[in-house]
């Protein structure tokens, strides 16, 4: 086992013996590494080199000193009269300290052999020796100079094996040579593994920690499982019981030691495992110290979870729920954090004194900050337990508990709100615990029973801060049906929900509420709110900044629901950039992080955005299949409801059941008015119905509803005003109606909506074809073909004209490479070019940098000379600049 040196130094006494000359040899190392390989390699070699070979070997049991006498002297070479006379000799003496005569008696046979041929004595396990066996060794070792005798004796280098006067006699004669073992190297390692697992050898190496007996096990284990073997799945069966045979071959203490590790885990400190286990914390850190050495553990604890799971299962489970209590409260005892007790409650899953409550708490709440959410449940479940049922204490626990469990998953706060409730009635909850109280119940449909929490004896609204928010989002009829805020409030929160006037000082504080956003249940309505003042603003850029930042901090704290909430944002302002590849990815991740049931009243938002996207694609397939999602009872009573069902209008009105798409928006536009929060920058109905009732015939119908969009469209609100103008356009003929689409189009080109855009301009180019303006309508109808390109609008491709496609084809077969230009400030480099064809299709900033590989940072810098080469001030602008361009 790559012993060749120490094999060697062995080999030059057996050379000196040969020449008449005697001496000794301490072979040291730790269980494991080869002693007893060594020396029977040693013994073969003195035998084949004709020494006579004896050999004994020293057992923990045996505390006869004539038992290793009597193996070393029963050899063939050696009269079987012999050892027999001398036992007999020394059990009628009954004394088990040996003379010097007794010893001159034990080693004359020896003595005199060596006379006519040199004798190798090895002893093994020494340390397991009984004194009186290791005086006669030292005896026979100062006695060497002038006959050719060897002898080996093999120990153990733990420290809890320490034979330290044996070592120290030994070591102090001038012929006695020290071998000590210490573990393979790495280079080793991959010499003994590279015929069939070589690229393996670092994996070998580090579960081994080079210790010979665990190596050659991981080298079985990974030959029974065959070349498919991959790093982390080398140990087997072969390891584990290398481990028990490393163990039980050690100190009796070190069986003991190992279990306690594996059960206290990296709280295993010397003197904690000393205080659990009740023995001395030296003897302890020895142990460890010997384990490290063996190759078992490290810094981070066990090699390989297969030991550590196997000396764990070991453990009688009282047995261990005792060991971790004990150790759970010596750390308390020493002022540890929370943290490193609350792990150790929390494997023993029991809960013994009252002072473990507040630390598993304390715990939790450090957990949620760091963002291990599951550690924090598993604390705060625990010492829900051992609380008194209906107490404040397990009032604030469950409270905890369940906006904790919310981060996770929002259908598990289910079964603890019967208990919230009793415990909000019977006053043990804070203010900011029942607007979360709320918030789970209005989530889960649970209406009425949140309207009680809402309200007073008298039927007044309490303050209840962003809670009374969130009712407005989800609940509209909330937000006046209960003494809500009034409609004409100017902050983030009811600006766009309430229809008021949306100013640069709301803007200012939609920032300024995102900045200070932190991922709890509070934050939720600030930042989704704050998000819709830039969304419906047409702010699109700024609020997928804002997402981007939102959704890394998601990700960094561990909050399944944030993630769900934040990609849901995302998708609907993919949506109404027209992006509907990346809002179709975006739904579908934040449909698949939680379930169905999971998102409440809420799962008509990703599921709308979804249904969007896929009806814009010409995905009738998929957005049929989306609309068999099972939906929770009083959905359309919330505004998720409405978003859900418009989307859903827009799908039957995209394949034809005009009716049926009437029907539904009519529905939207009934429940806004009567929830009073009929304003266009929500949901804006009128168009799509105004166009539903053109297909059907309904003229007079269409007029009026555009007429009252008109009035409702806020100033800002140039995606509405593009809409109504495109389907006021339907109703006008010839010259007027291309002079309403051309006005549709400038307006939509104030807006990120390139759907909006792209329709108009296809609408545009037949109405010019109508009236006889080929040339008009073909230059129309390419910028059109442009926009549906970058925006995946399969969909509204087949609306163009044949003789469009035909003349883009034509047009760039046909057209001569012009010279190339000289350099000025109006070329675009490549880069930019890039760049800007990517803006003009939609990407954001970040989406950009990771297609082109480059950072934000110079994205927006290529950006910067785009706008002051093409002249455009707005993003909107780009592709119409960039087609003018070419």
């Amino acid at each position: 086992m790559e012993r060749e040196a120490e094999f060697r130094v062995l080999s030059s006494l057996l050379s000196d013996a040969l020449r008449g000359k005697g001496g000794a040899a301490l072979v040291t190392g730790p269980a494991g590494y080869g002693k007893t390989t060594l020396l029977r390699a040693f013994g073969g070699a003195a035998a084949a080199r004709g020494a006579v070979f004896l050999s004994a070997t020293a057992t923990r049991t045996d505390n006869d000193p004539w038992e290793l006498f009597d193996q070393i002297l029963r050899h063939p070479a050696i009269p079987s009269t012999v050892p027999g006379a001398l036992s007999h000799d020394l059990a009628e003496g009954g004394d088990r300290t040996l003379s010097a005569a007794q010893l001159h008696e034990i080693w004359k046979p020896v003595q005199e052999l060596a006379r006519d041929t040199p004798v190798v004595i090895a002893v093994d396990d020494a340390h397991h020796a009984d004194d009186t066996a290791l005086r006669g060794l030292l005896y026979l070792s100062r006695r060497l100079e002038a006959a050719p005798i060897v002898v080996v004796a093999a120990l153990s280098s733990c420290p809890l094996d320490e034979r330290a006067l044996f070592s120290a006699e030994m070591s102090s004669q001038p012929h006695c040579r020290h071998v000590q073992l210490g573990p393979l190297s790495a280079a080793d390692v991959a010499d003994m593994v590279a015929d069939d697992h070589g690229p393996e050898a670092a994996e070998f190496d580090r579960l081994s920690g080079g210790n010979p007996l665990l190596l050659g096990a991981l080298i079985e284990d990974a030959r029974d499982r065959g070349a498919s073997a991959r790093p982390g799945s080398i140990a087997g069966d072969h390891y584990v019981k290398a481990v028990w045979r490393f163990l039980h071959r050690g100190h009796p203490a070190l069986v003991a030691l190992a279990q306690a590790v594996a059960v206290l885990g990296e709280a295993g400190s010397p003197a904690l495992l000393g205080e659990t286990l009740a023995i001395d914390p030296m003897v302890a850190a020895q142990g460890l110290n010997t384990l490290e050495a063996g190759g078992l553990v490290d810094a981070a604890g066990f090699r390989d979870e297969r030991a550590r799971d196997a000396l764990y299962a070991k453990v009688p489970a009282r047995e261990r729920t005792k060991m971790l209590l004990r150790a759970a409260a010596v750390l308390q005892q020493e002022g540890a954090p929370a943290l490193r007790v609350a792990r150790l409650l929390a494997a023993a899953d029991d809960i013994g004194e009252p002072w473990m409550v507040g630390v598993l708490r304390n715990a939790a709440d450090q957990e949620q900050r760091d963002g291990d959410f599951p550690c924090a449940v598993r604390y705060l479940r625990l010492a829900r337990q051992a609380v008194a049922r209906g107490s404040a204490e397990e009032a604030q626990i469950t409270s905890d508990l369940a906006a904790v469990e919310w981060q996770l998953d929002p259908l598990s706060v289910v079964r603890l709100l019967p208990d919230l409730e009793a415990a909000a009635w019977a006053g043990h909850l804070r203010s900011d615990q029942t607007e979360n109280l709320v918030t789970y119940l209005l989530w889960h449909g649970q209406r009425e029973k949140a309207i009680t929490h809402l309200t007073d004896r008298e039927g007044n609204v309490r303050p209840t801060g962003w809670t009374s928010r969130f009712r407005s989002w989800l609940y509209p009829a909330l937000l006046t049906g209960v003494g809500g805020a009034p409609a004409d409030e100017r902050s983030v929160e009811v600006a766009v929900i309430g229809g008021a006037r949306i100013d640069d000082d709301i803007l200012i504080a939609a920032e300024q509420a995102l900045l200070n956003t932190r991922l709890d249940d509070s934050a939720l309505v600030p930042a989704l709110t704050a998000l819709a003042v830039l969304v419906y603003t047409e702010r699109l850029d700024r609020a997928g900044v804002w997402i981007d930042t939102l959704l890394k901090a998601a990700d960094r704290r561990g909050s399944v629901t944030w993630r769900a909430l934040v990609s849901t944002a995302n998708s609907l302002i993919d949506v109404r950039r027209g992006v509907l590849r990346s809002a179709t990815t975006h739904a579908n991740r934040a449909l698949s992080l939680i379930s169905h049931r999971s998102w409440g009243m809420a799962i008509g938002l990703p599921l709308s955005s979804a249904l969007d996207a896929a009806t814009g694609r010409g995905r009738h397939d998929i957005a049929a299949s989306l609309l068999t999602v099972p939906l929770p009872d009083g959905i359309f009573n919330t505004l998720s409801g409405l978003y859900y069902m418009h989307a859903r209008g827009c799908h039957h009105a995209a394949i034809g059941r005009h009716m049926t798409a009437l029907a539904d928006f009519d529905s939207c536009g009934d429940l806004m008015r009567e929830w009073e929060i009929d304003q266009p920058a929500l949901i804006p109905w009128r168009s799509d119905a105004a166009l539903a009732g053109l297909r059907l015939g309904r003229t007079a119908y269409a007029r009026s509803l555009l007429a009252e969009q008109d009035e409702l469209t806020q100033p800002w609100d140039m995606r509405t005003r593009a809409a109504t103008l495109r389907v006021r356009a339907l109703l006008a003929e010839g010259r007027d109606r291309v002079a309403l689409l051309t006005e549709a189009t400038t307006t939509a080109e104030q807006t990120a909506d390139l759907v909006g855009l792209a329709t108009g301009l296809v609408d545009l180019s037949r109405a010019q074809r109508t009236v006889g303006d080929t040339d008009a309508a073909r230059t129309t109808g390419l910028r059109a073909q442009l926009l549906i390109e970058q925006s995946g609008l399969e969909a509204l491709a087949r609306q163009l004209p044949r003789d469009v496609l035909t003349a883009k084809k034509t047009r760039a077969e046909r057209k001569p490479k012009p010279p190339q230009p000289a350099p000025s400030t109006r070329e675009l480099s490549d880069a930019e070019q890039r760049v800007a064809s990517l803006a003009a299709a939609g990407f954001s900033n970040r989406e950009i940098a990771s297609e082109l590989f480059i950072t934000v940072s110079t994205v927006e810098q290529h950006l910067t000379r785009v706008y002051r080469k093409l002249k455009v001030t707005r993003r909107p602008l780009l592709a119409k600049a960039l087609n003018s361009h070419a």
